[in-house]
């Protein structure tokens, strides 16, 4: 019954948190009066939001809820006392339980506790006079654990960080950690591909207001696409590809940025342009830092940054798939029909395919996209049968046109090597080979990006590739 008690009061303790954080403006008003009213008087529920609260010992509260600060208790506590974040010290009476999160609990040689007593991630201390009629039940740091697992390593990290909304807090050491790990990597992807990181700070200086829009679109419809891709079942595929695409997105874009930022203050100095890239950099990075320490400005910095860093990425891979369509090659003849691309269509062979460039990673999985879409609403009505409607929308485009509804929109084309038409047996090869891309961590699939002929497992095992055809040929009539 207590346990229930207790994890009622935990979430009650939560909830109070997240629907009084609009108002902590208020509640530290109310803290405020109550503390220049005079001694003796009743306090109905004390609840304090980033500072410490004290009660005299002339006074008395029925309840006193404190978050990301500390608790001093020496009059008398009708009802319940909870503290997150903070450390407890009670040398008056409390007739309801004392609940810690985060902190440690002192009882004095004259406190009195009623009830029991909870402390979570911290310690807690009787003096000798102290009593408490309930039990004591500590989590975490009271067990014996090592240091990491008694969560007091939180405590400093609540109180100065998520309390102040910020990312770093001069205070805390663990967490300038992560940040240097972080630096490391964003150096190295600046330092390893500086051709991707500069396209990105090229797209925020000349597009900051889009790119910032595309990041916030794309922040928003990664969660709902990871959420309705598994209910598709063959979606599930490209989940994995969505996740570590977003995350090695989010990467170079904030190196991006930091380049940029930097760029636009070293350049104002009139540093050299050779050491440039690699100093504009460094002053970015140094201060992003310093806007990470400042209360408040620290974790809208950190949001408008990682939505600023996604639109950089996907506007500049937006950018670069659209410059490197190719042209027509010279040695396809011109069609003499008055219709150009529906005559180009029609005389168009698999030999003269295989004269087009190959399609990159992007594009393929971009095509491959759509196509789990078109399956994705088809899903609802042939149930557990989508995986078999999925391997025969493939073979069939694969053997009916050469490709599929999201190849015909980003006019990409699957060929054979040997410059035979695509047939039935072939296209059921490769779909079966497909499953074995996806089988070992998708490795398959993500070779695409590191072939020279930018083919999968799939493709190898088929004898295929894929060719990115320009807009002229129209592959609906192909």
């Amino acid at each position: 019954m207590r346990t229930v008690k207790t994890t009622r009061l935990l979430a009650l303790s939560v909830m109070s948190w997240a629907t009084l954080c609009a108002s902590a403006t208020l509640a530290q008003t109310a803290e405020t009066n109550a503390a220049n009213t005079p001694h003796g008087v009743n306090h109905e529920e004390w609840v304090s939001i980033g500072k410490d609260v004290e009660l005299a010992a002339e006074d008395s509260a029925q309840e006193i809820v404190v978050i990301g600060g500390s608790a001093k208790i020496h009059g008398t506590v009708h009802g319940q006392v909870v503290v997150i974040g903070g450390n407890v010290e009670i040398d008056g009476h409390v007739e309801d339980q004392v609940v810690a999160v985060m902190g440690d609990v002192q009882v004095g040689e004259t406190g009195k506790l009623d009830e029991q007593l909870v402390c979570v991630g911290g310690e807690t201390h009787v003096a000798k006079g102290g009593k408490v009629h309930g039990p004591i039940q500590e989590v975490g740091a009271g067990l014996g654990l090592p240091g990491f697992l008694r969560l007091t390593w939180l405590k400093d990290w609540f109180a100065q960080c998520v309390m102040k909304l910020r990312p770093l807090a001069p205070s805390v050491g663990w967490v300038w950690w992560i940040a240097g790990f972080f630096f490391i990597v964003y150096l190295l992807i600046a330092v390893l591909f500086p051709h991707p990181v500069q396209c990105c700070a090229a797209q925020i200086s000349a597009r900051p207001a889009t790119t910032f829009a595309v990041g916030v679109l794309a922040k928003l419809a990664i969660p709902i696409l990871c959420f309705l891709l598994p209910f598709t079942i063959v979606g599930i595929v490209l989940v994995p590809f969505l996740v570590v695409g977003a995350f090695l997105t989010v990467l170079v874009g904030k190196s991006a940025i930091l380049e940029a930022i930097g760029s636009k203050i070293s350049g104002g100095f009139g540093m050299s342009a050779g050491p440039r890239p690699l100093v504009a950099f460094l002053v970015g990075a140094v201060l992003l830092t310093v806007l990470y320490m400042v209360p408040v400005i620290g974790f809208l910095t950190f949001c408008m940054f990682s939505c600023w860093a996604m639109g950089a990425g996907v506007t500049a891979i937006c950018v670069a798939l659209r410059a490197n369509r190719p042209a027509p090659p010279v040695a396809i003849p011109a069609p003499p029909p008055p219709e150009p691309s529906v005559a180009a269509a029609q005389q168009l062979t698999p030999p003269q395919a295989l004269a087009y460039p190959r399609a990159g990673f992007w594009e393929r999985m971009a095509a491959g996209f759509l196509d789990v879409v078109i399956i994705m609403l088809t899903s609802a009505a042939v149930g557990p049968f989508c995986i078999l409607v999925a391997f025969a929308y493939f073979s069939g485009m694969w053997a009916w046109k050469g490709t599929t509804v999201g190849g015909i929109v980003l006019n990409l084309q699957v060929v054979r090597q040997d410059g035979q038409p695509v047939n039935f047996l072939t296209a059921i090869v490769r779909s079966l080979a497909a499953v074995f891309s996806a089988f070992i961590f998708f490795l398959g699939f993500f070779w695409i990006g590191w072939d020279r002929d930018k083919q999968g497992w799939h493709d190898k095992i088929a004898g295929t590739v894929v060719v990115r055809l320009p807009r002229a040929v129209s592959l609906v009539c192909y």
